[in-house]
């Protein structure tokens, strides 16, 4: 049986850039077990991985896995094959740590559990969202990624390629995420605590989280969706995990209308967003 406190304790820092690093990449590199790892014993495990078109899950000695897929045109290989090369490294890492834990009588089941949906399709974007969950003991390490294809060619796209500067988007984007969610924390933080001496500390604290999770740079925001529905686009969803922003805040998505982001937009995706002229004028919120 597996150690859970060595697991855990490996866990997170296994799984930190699976939270946000795959956004958008184009070649998401195989699963590969770490070089130091004993490889893992096909006696290890007492049922074969099931894999099928939508599923694929095993249980072994002392952990089980479950990974399920969404329907997509065969036209897509290319997100197919970075949503489950994505799955695949995930599942390599958490059995590669199966194998090397030291076995400890009555520890608890280590499970990794991760699901793919489509969340988005505009006009010109698909959106694939992928959570899960790595669980040892007490411990539960999200994973949170996101996987954004143009129609038009398959291209998968990271949040800065839809821009001319990464950077100046990203300021505004950080901008708008944290405007929104400091007003939606701050009301939750009013509404359990009210408006005593209390609530000043625990909105210090939740600003100053809020600054740090939404700062403006490419991992911050690299979960992200481009919204709308079979129609032009009309903003993007920016994700941020439950680990983010604090256990009491869980998982926040912030939705971003067009005309925060359209100027910087390149001209090439400029004509995928849909976007009311009169937004654009100064002094329009």
């Amino acid at each position: 049986m597996l150690r859970s406190s060595s697991f855990a304790a490996a866990l997170p820092c296994l799984l930190a850039l699976a939270v946000t690093a795959c956004s958008g990449s184009a070649s998401v590199p195989p699963a590969v077990a770490s070089a130091d790892a004993a490889p893992l014993d096909p006696a290890h495990l007492v049922a074969a991985s099931a894999v099928a078109a939508d599923n694929d899950e095993a249980r072994g000695e002392g952990y089980e896995y479950h990974i399920r897929y969404p329907e997509l045109d065969a036209k897509w290989d290319g997100l197919e094959h970075a949503l489950r090369a994505f799955a695949a490294e995930r599942k390599g890492e958490f059995l590669a740590h199966v194998a090397n834990a030291d076995e400890t009588a009555g520890a608890p089941l280590a499970v990794l559990d991760l699901e793919f949906e489509v969340a988005r399709r505009t006009e010109d974007f698909l959106s694939v969202l992928a959570r899960g969950t790595a669980k040892v003991g007490i411990e539960n390490t999200p994973i949170v990624a996101s996987f954004v294809m143009r129609l038009e060619d398959g291209k998968l796209l990271a949040l800065g390629d839809l821009f001319g500067s990464a950077d100046a988007a990203y300021k505004a984007l950080s901008d708008e995420c944290r405007r929104q969610l400091e007003g939606r924390l701050e009301a939750n933080l009013r509404q359990s605590v009210g408006d005593t001496p209390a609530v000043e500390p625990k909105l210090k604290e939740m600003r100053a989280r809020v600054a740090q999770a939404a700062a403006p740079t490419a991992d911050n925001l690299a979960v992200f969706l481009i919204d709308g529905l079979d129609s032009k686009a009309i903003g993007l969803t920016i994700v941020f995990p439950p680990d983010k922003l604090g256990d009491d805040a869980g998982e926040q998505q912030v939705e971003v209308p067009s005309k925060v982001f359209y100027s910087l937009l390149k001209p090439e995706y400029q004509g995928a967003f849909q976007i009311d002229t009169e937004a654009l004028k100064p002094g329009v919120r």
